[in-house]
């Protein structure tokens, strides 16, 4: 049997040599929005929707840390995906912004 695991996409070694572990690197092209005529016609605005979310929180909420040290973060197993247990991060209690 054949089996796909999204969590080694871009991980192989030959395109990887010197990049430390967890490190971003090597060649990071995939297929996850599809390509020619069956591409996902909403990628623009998935990427907008998201990197517009994270700037605001980021804006609303800017001295976010990691709540403890990245090499200790705690990774879902699967083939399929590669998902972080849970983000613990803190930040200080701010007044709701206006809008």
């Amino acid at each position: 049997p054949v089996v796909i695991s999204m969590s080694a996409a871009n991980n192989d070694p030959a395109l990887t040599e010197g990049v430390p572990a967890g490190g971003l690197g090597g060649n990071r092209a995939h297929l996850a929005w599809s390509a020619g005529p069956h591409t996902c016609p909403a990628r623009s605005h998935a990427y907008l929707i998201a990197e517009t979310a994270v700037t605001h929180l980021l804006d609303a909420l800017p001295e976010t840390d990691l709540a403890r040290p990245f090499a200790e973060l705690t990774w879902r197993p699967g083939p399929f995906h590669r998902a972080l247990e849970s983000l613990p991060v803190t930040f200080p209690v701010v007044q709701p912004a206006a809008y």
